[in-house]
């Protein structure tokens, strides 16, 4: 064989791609989506029913402590103490709630004070100990 053919040959290997992708294209270009008229409701015409009640539920079953304390911080501007419960580990600073529930009150080297409504919870504080 010679070149010429060879390279009439490689030309139509070429060819035949080009032109199918040529097609492809122009098939593509005069597809044209569908687009639907969706009507959508003036927000005058809606009307509510659900009430969202802003009151928060407490829906506290145990009224014990159950954290382990497993480390604090207890200086003159920060205090806070980490607890562990199960697999989870909280970290609550002076003044916040864990799990909405005991507030960080005071935190000691021998004793962290917990508030729960009305109830105070002195715990010995026997991390590092």
């Amino acid at each position: 064989m010679n070149n010429l053919s060879l390279k009439k040959i490689f030309i139509l290997i070429l060819l035949i791609p080009a032109i199918f992708l040529m097609f492809k294209l122009f098939y593509s270009l005069s597809y044209k989506p569908l687009i639907k008229d969706i009507s959508i409701p003036e927000m005058k015409n809606l009307a509510f029913d659900n009430k969202i009640d802003l009151e928060p539920t407490n829906e506290i079953t145990s009224s014990t402590f159950d954290y382990t304390i497993i480390g604090y911080n207890s200086g003159p501007d920060y205090e806070s103490v980490t607890l562990k419960k199960g697999n989870k580990e909280y970290v609550v600073s002076k003044g916040e709630k864990i799990e909405g529930r005991f507030e960080l009150v005071e935190v000691g080297t021998e004793e962290i004070i917990f508030r729960n409504n009305d109830k105070l919870y002195k715990i010995k504080n026997l991390v590092g100990k």
